[in-house]
């Protein structure tokens, strides 16, 4: 693998500098542009070379890549060139005493970009041939019978040119012939002799866990690698190790996501917002008009909700009922046969348009367009003791729309469903899902059935 890293960033940097010179040569050979830039374009090649080669290894490009779908590679290559170009942009404006043109950078980024991806693409399929003839694998050896185990295995049949390939399986405890991957029954020893694993996947769990510690104290002086599948199973939406002072940490229910596209997401979910009002000011208009004039009392409805871990914020909705007289009475479950419902505020909520005002919550960062829809803290407290895994939806900030909702889970329905979508969403979670969520909501979120 360190020999394969080598070759691939040697590879890239020869697109780099390609990419440059060409740019250079179009830009100021074939376009007409300044002459005399040719030193200037030289002495800048090693940084370009060396800033995107880092930006790749920052997005862990130079890594084994076996278990990584076509779209993340490529997507990967995007960020990393984007951030290097970016970086690029800002040194040359603070150090370089000749202007480069932004046209100039522009073309490099992307023939650079069309470059890197098309030779990544390219390795990818001659990988893929080399693996189908048998070449270029990697031999795994399973041994233990955790549930970890089971799912390393679907993870690597799933990605059918990763090239992984199990030898067998010691002390599997019948799970082998379920798996069709041969039961080993002679000593750890034979197998290093007769079979050469290229790494041992580990996995215990329960009262068997000690095996683990037992396995690595006896063979950690072996030259084969040894990975260990932690007992991750109450670690529903994602988890990360993080190094202390050199002491490995992990952190469970910890969703894993990448920083810069929970960036893009708050300034996607601030800039749509913002434009959003704008356009649909009109509606918003006569729709408070509409509220007011259907019953006394104010045009919003603000109500306590708990938001991003844990804390709780005030979130604004067209007021759809009569004022009420109980305090109680505003911590009722959504139902169709409300008798405090006027006939405006039935026809907003039957089409959601009562959920508008959220719009300000999303301005001000108490909630994101898509998420899980956040809940009364009364309700709160009462399903944390009742629904299994029902507080890991505040690990994500709440959102008008969601998986959930999309679904067809909202309103008086299934509570567990819900919630496993609303999981299945923060586990997954990527620009792209709340892309698909805000794509499905505009035909099938607004008006639902069990919306009112």
């Amino acid at each position: 693998m360190r020999k394969f890293s080598f070759y691939q960033k040697v590879v890239d940097s020869i697109i780099i500098l390609l990419s440059w010179a060409i740019a250079y040569f179009v830009r100021f050979h074939i376009m007409s542009g300044q002459k005399g830039l040719a030193l200037t374009f030289l002495k800048i090649s090693p940084f370009v070379t060396a800033i995107t080669l880092y930006s790749f290894y920052k997005v862990d490009l130079y890594k084994s890549m076996r278990f990584s779908s076509r779209f993340k590679e490529i997507y990967s290559v995007f960020r990393a060139n984007t951030t290097a170009a970016i970086v690029i942009v800002i040194l040359l404006y603070f150090t370089s005493q000749e202007r480069i043109s932004r046209a100039t950078i522009l073309m490099y980024f992307g023939i650079s970009t069309l470059l890197l991806v098309s030779v990544r693409l390219i390795v990818r399929n001659i990988l893929r041939h080399i693996r189908k003839k048998g070449h270029n694998l990697r031999h795994l050896l399973l041994i233990g019978n955790g549930k970890a185990i089971i799912e390393y295995i679907h993870t690597a049949k799933k990605f059918k040119d990763s090239g992984i390939r199990f030898i067998g399986w010691l002390d599997s405890q019948g799970k082998s012939e379920r798996m069709d991957i041969e039961n080993l029954k002679i000593s750890f020893e034979d197998i290093k002799a007769r079979l050469k694993p290229d790494a041992i996947i580990l996995s215990y769990e329960g009262e068997e866990s000690h095996k683990t510690s037992q396995f690595v104290a006896e063979h950690y002086n072996d030259v084969i690698p040894i990975q260990i599948l932690p007992d991750l199973s109450y670690s529903m939406v994602g988890n990360k190790i993080e190094d202390f002072g050199g002491i490995p940490v992990i952190s469970v229910n910890q969703p894993v996501i990448n920083s810069y596209e929970l960036f893009l997401k708050h300034i996607g979910d601030f800039l749509l917002t913002f434009v959003g009002c704008l356009f649909i000011s009109p509606l918003l208009f006569f729709l408070a008009l509409g509220v007011k004039l259907s019953s006394p009392g104010p045009i919003l409805f603000g109500q306590r909700r708990v938001g991003l871990d844990g804390k709780e914020f005030l979130m604004w909705k067209f007021r759809s009922m009569r004022v009420a007289d109980d305090s109680k009475q505003t911590q009722e479950w959504s139902n169709k046969e409300n008798p405090r419902k006027t006939k405006f505020g039935d026809f907003i909520r039957k089409t959601s348009l009562d959920e508008l005002p959220q719009l300000l919550n999303v301005l001000k960062g108490e909630m994101s367009l898509v998420g899980p829809r956040p809940e009364q803290p009364f309700f709160v407290e009462k399903f944390r003791h009742e629904i299994p895994g029902y507080m890991l939806k505040h690990k994500m900030k709440p959102g008008m729309t969601g998986w959930a909702q999309v679904n067809g889970w909202r309103g008086d329905t299934d509570l567990n469903k819900r919630i496993e979508c609303d999981i299945y969403y923060i586990k997954n979670w990527s620009l792209w899902l709340d892309v698909k969520i805000l794509f499905l909501t505009l035909f099938k979120g607004f008006i639902n059935k069990n919306a009112y």
